[in-house]
């Protein structure tokens, strides 16, 4: 039952739509003389149609309907003319000033790339800049910003949409809600039929577990302060206070199990207090941590202006590490012996849903969000634009999971791409999800009901709330949402909900007895579900799903795949590596049955000889061998490959790909966009620009460095960079495989003041050497430049550059985790700054 956009409604269509452009423009919010007087668009068969602003205005002053907009408005029924008056009237409450940093955002500026490819000012140019000017014109004009007021504030007479991208979005927004519908109808037959398998319980004689418990509650704050990189509401920090709220249940007597509660994006530990109080009620002890670098402080500080960037990819790992640190901490604290550490789970909400998976088993999935996250592609699902943050982190491993944790419900998570099926099915812990059928942040079918397929885990839930939203907090303050999108109805129903299905799922898995968690299982059913639910808000709960279900539901084949295609090749691979269509390299690959490889033997922890052995080692040595068994299965060479690995210096790295001597140079090779004749790969790690000082040298090396001696390795990227930015230096040049070497005894010895490198080169030779690390620094603490390596590969070898790419999406996690570990803090701290700084 797949919904078709007919001829007659197309025009209706394409008002609405741009009628909501204020709604869609984030909620955001509207000098005539200069402004759009028409909008334009182009029908196929039909011709070219125009609609005079004025038209539209009178009709939303007035409810007046001109001999003009009559030609669109008898498309129209009542109640959709209706709502496209009340779209046309609706005024948004926002300053300029907050549009303007909203939409410069790599999260808003992502979002107007996309709809600037439905709404233009010429056919050739993507219309993110007009757009961008008309909102923050119209929220500064007396009037504010409504659908109209935007119009009128566009820097052309006319504006232009791409009726045919439009179609194709509104057919795949009538396909998905018709799939919506169906795939909440399903979850409600089949909860109907689990019924009839479940024993019958008379739940009246049963305790009431939406009711608090025998316990009373106690809450007080804790804090702890942790070392590591983070964008607070401040600005980057190299430290920051984990400040945690602990409920306690007054007069347990023996150890009691433990919840986390995860909070969700731009939202606080307080949100689900009354969640905490609960559980805690119940005899639980309930940790509730701020998660500093994407909670509501931090939102306001940036719509302050005093922040540049709305989330840091880091984020993706930085709250499932303070999951692990608030653990840490709190097994060392006065609390360690309230808690029976068998019986720990996590609860966490959107954002926070993400981080609950994590920590129980789902790792951060790069592959599968370097494959959808494309630019400029219009996404139906708002999620996106936070999950494809993600695309920005470094290529190390963020398997986080905490083995402590024996259970976790996520609550409207973000899950599709940012983990994908790959990483779900990873889980091995006693799930539950739940969403609501109206979530338009994190749509249910997508974020929920297709993940819970991906879960292996023998014991799994799924819950939906039938017209659920995505917030669970009250609606007081949120009047000016659009059109009550964002509203959330019977708010203390959902939370009942919660409680309920919380307490139920908590006390069958972490339960204090088996007897206890057998008595609980009987609330972890649609029996029960149906006996709390209100036909206002129905819930259903099921334990089982199947993709076959949800396509015997729609009557065709659903429009969004249940299991989505494995991640295997890019899409321009997948047909670029036979025989007939392969370029030079994999043809010589194939032919030769060999795969050589450069690298440096002076650049440890990447390549370096190992005197004891005589051999390479290294990351590059492993990756050169990784990299020929991956090629023996992608070009189907039974007999094998043969790595040949060949000695490349920083001097001849780049000569030795151009003559074709190498089909690849793996190192510390700094991706800079002009060099002739070779290209990078994608990155497979970032690094920063340091001084290495000797500690009591350390205070001649100041910030303009006048007259400091300064080592640099002659013909780097870095030798640049000195002469640049600090041409008052003495630059003191080193040269050969042993320039490295010779400029750290320099710098030991007190001939050189400071040896400027890349960091994780100057903690690899530190270590060759067996320095003593204290005796030295590593200056300053935020890099004074990111370098994003790549290997060096010939130009003009697409296919052989596509099949590299892939390789480092899916193997070089491994291979980092063995030779990159012990730097992976320092990397991750440079990363967070560097993204940071180049995506604002």
């Amino acid at each position: 039952m797949i919904h078709r956009l007919y001829p007659k409604k197309v025009f209706a269509t394409m008002l609405s739509l741009f009628a909501s452009l204020g709604v869609m423009s984030i909620a955001l919010k509207p000098k005539p003389s200069l402004g759009a007087e028409r909008i334009s668009f182009y029908l196929p068969v039909f011709g070219e149609f125009q609609l005079s602003v004025d038209s539209l205005e009178i009709f939303a002053k007035e409810g007046k309907v001109t001999k003009e907009f009559d030609f669109y408005a008898k498309r129209f029924d009542r109640e959709t003319l209706d709502r496209l008056r009340g779209l046309l009237q609706q005024q948004y409450e926002i300053s300029p000033t907050i549009i303007y940093r909203l939409t410069n955002t790599p999260l808003g500026e992502r979002f107007l790339r996309q709809l600037g490819e439905v709404v233009y000012t010429h056919p050739e140019r993507n219309g993110i800049y007009a757009i961008r000017a008309a909102m923050i014109l119209a929220a500064s004009d007396p009037k504010g910003l409504t659908a109209i007021n935007l119009m009128r504030q566009f820097p052309t007479e006319e504006i232009q949409i791409d009726s045919k991208l439009i179609f194709s979005l509104v057919k795949e927004a009538n396909n998905y809600l018709a799939y919506n519908e169906s795939t909440v109808k399903a979850i409600a037959q089949i909860a109907e039929e689990e019924i009839t398998s479940q024993s019958q319980v008379d739940f009246d004689r049963l305790p009431d577990v939406r009711q608090p418990g025998d316990y009373g509650v106690e809450r007080k704050a804790i804090s702890f302060e942790v070392d590591r990189l983070r964008q607070t509401e401040i600005g980057l920090s190299d430290s920051f206070e984990l400040d945690t709220d602990v409920y306690l249940p007054q007069g347990q007597t023996k150890p009691a199990p433990l919840v986390v509660i995860t909070h969700g994006f731009t939202s606080s530990r307080g949100d689900f207090q009354y969640l905490a109080e609960h559980l805690a009620s119940h005899g639980y002890i309930v940790l509730v941590p701020e998660h500093i670098g994407s909670d509501a402080i931090y939102k306001e500080a940036f719509l302050r202006g005093e922040l540049s960037t709305t989330v840091s990819p880091i984020e993706f790992y930085s709250r499932p590490q303070d999951i692990t640190t608030l653990l840490d901490e709190v097994e060392e604290s006065e609390l360690n012996s309230l808690i029976n550490w068998q019986q720990v789970g996590i609860f966490g909400h959107s954002f926070g849903g993400n981080t609950a998976l994590v920590v129980a088993g789902a790792p951060i999935n790069q592959a599968r969000i370097n494959q959808e996250c494309q630019e400029n592609e219009l996404s139906l699902n708002a999620s996106m634009l936070l999950q494809c943050r993600a695309s920005f982190l470094p290529p190390i491993d963020f398997d986080q999971r905490d083995s402590r944790i024996k259970a976790v419900i996520a609550i409207n998570p973000v899950t599709s791409t940012a983990l994908g099926p790959e990483s779900m099915g990873k889980i091995e812990i006693p799930t539950m999800m739940l969403g609501g059928s109206k979530d338009i942040a994190a749509p249910f079918v997508i974020e929920q009901a297709h993940p819970f397929l991906w879960l292996k885990t023998k014991h799994k839930y799924l819950g939906v709330m039938a017209g659920g939203t995505h917030g669970y907090e009250d609606n007081k303050g949120k009047n000016n949402s659009p059109s009550g999108l964002f509203a959330n109805p019977l708010p203390e129903l959902r939370r009942s909900y919660l409680k309920a299905m919380s307490l139920a799922f908590f006390e069958s898995y972490l339960g204090n007895s088996q007897s206890e968690r057998t008595n609980y299982q009987a609330y972890l059913s649609n029996a029960y579900a149906q006996y709390i639910s209100d036909r206002k808000l129905p819930l259903h709960l099921i334990e089982s799903l199947t993709p076959e279900q949800l396509e015997l539901a729609y009557g065709d084949t659903p429009p969004i795949p249940p299991i989505p295609e494995a991640i295997s090749l890019t899409a321009s691979l997948r047909n670029a590596i036979s025989p007939e269509t392969e370029e030079n390299v994999l043809a010589q690959i194939r032919k030769t049955k060999t795969l050589k490889v450069a690298m440096r033997s002076d650049t440890a922890p990447f390549s370096y000889v190992d005197d004891r052995e005589n051999e390479w080692t290294g990351y590059c040595g492993d990756l050169a061998d990784s990299f020929g068994e991956y090629l023996e299965q992608r070009l189907n060479i039974a007999a094998g490959i043969k790595v040949i690995k060949l000695s490349s210096s920083l001097e001849n790295r780049f000569e030795l790909v151009r003559d074709n001597t190498v089909h690849l140079e793996c190192g510390p090779n700094t991706i800079t966009p002009d060099k002739q004749d070779i290209v990078f790969s994608n990155p497979f790690l970032i690094s920063g620009t340091r001084f290495l000082v000797a500690k009591n040298n350390a205070a001649k090396v100041d910030r303009e460095l006048t007259g400091i001696r300064v080592g640099v390795l002659y013909g780097s990227t870095n030798a640049d960079f000195l002469q640049e930015n600090y041409p008052q230096a003495e630059a003191v040049y080193f040269r050969g495989k042993e320039g490295r070497v010779d400029a750290i005894e320099a710098t030991v010895d007190g001939n050189i003041d400071a040896f400027i490198s890349d960091g994780v080169l100057l903690q690899g030779e530190i270590e060759q050497q067996n320095l003593p690390l204290k005796n030295y620094l590593l200056t300053p603490e935020q890099p004074l430049t990111c370098n994003f390596y790549g290997l060096i590969l010939p130009e003009g070898q697409s296919k052989w550059k596509s099949l590299v790419n892939d390789f480092i999406a899916q193997k070089n996690r491994e291979i980092q985790n063995r030779w990159l570990r012990d730097y992976s803090a320092q990397t991750l701290s440079d990363a967070d700054y560097c993204l940071n700084r180049l995506t604002e």
